[in-house]
């Protein structure tokens, strides 16, 4: 997201009482004592890790493959580097071709959604005999929910910057409208609200047999 989004998104952080520690990677946690690759340690009950996701491997996908987070690395028609016939799009794949994206495009759905439409094309194209073509990413913008009133938005190509209660109705609205059916539209809007109204979050834990840690 945009230099302003970050700047706005820590300040309100800082306001909440969160204390922010920038390009400090964890090497440890035991016994209530985080360690940090500079050898700072910081006592915690508590360890929340929600540092990416690192994708899944398979038999036959040679190391030469794999890029950054064991994801495959494929061309500007999403082909995986050092195989034939093989495709990966979405979060699986890191395209580095593309001079805006070098480090590959964003995980967000609609990098998927557009990688899979245009591979899709491509395969008919395939069949037919005819030129296929690259993937171009569409940036429609990037939205953050930062608090309970507050949320960040960055609109074509970071050009267009909100923040705060109407950055935060530009996403409930955007999100809305991208479901597939009328009655999920409203299901979702009546659960949103009730849980607005009555402080009600649903807690997603997954906790380790015979741990108490959560992850």
């Amino acid at each position: 997201m945009s230099d302003k989004t970050h700047k706005e998104t820590r300040q309100a952080l800082i306001e909440w009482g969160v204390e922010v520690k920038l390009n400090a990677h964890v090497n440890d946690f035991n016994n209530g004592v985080i360690t940090f690759a500079d050898g700072e340690t910081l006592e915690a009950k508590t360890l929340i890790w929600a540092a990416g996701i690192i994708a899944n491997t398979f038999e036959g996908i040679p190391a030469s493959s794999l890029g950054i987070g064991r994801r495959m690395i494929t061309d500007e028609y999403n082909r995986v580097k050092d195989l034939e016939d093989i495709y990966a799009i979405g979060d699986i794949s890191v395209q580095i071709t593309d001079p805006v994206y070098p480090k590959g495009h964003p995980q967000l759905a609609q990098v998927a959604i557009q990688m899979g439409r245009n591979t899709a094309k491509n395969f008919i194209a395939m069949a037919k005999g005819k030129a296929i073509k690259p993937f171009k990413y569409f940036d429609r913008g990037d939205m953050a929910i930062v608090g309970r009133h507050n949320a960040v938005v960055d609109l074509f190509k970071h050009k267009v910057h909100l923040s705060g209660i109407a950055a935060l109705f530009v996403w409930l609205f955007i999100h809305l409208m991208s479901l597939v059916n009328y009655n999920n539209k409203i299901k979702t809007l009546y659960n949103w609200a009730v849980a607005f109204l009555t402080r009600d979050q649903a807690l997603r834990m997954i906790f380790g047999s015979g741990q108490s840690r959560a992850d």
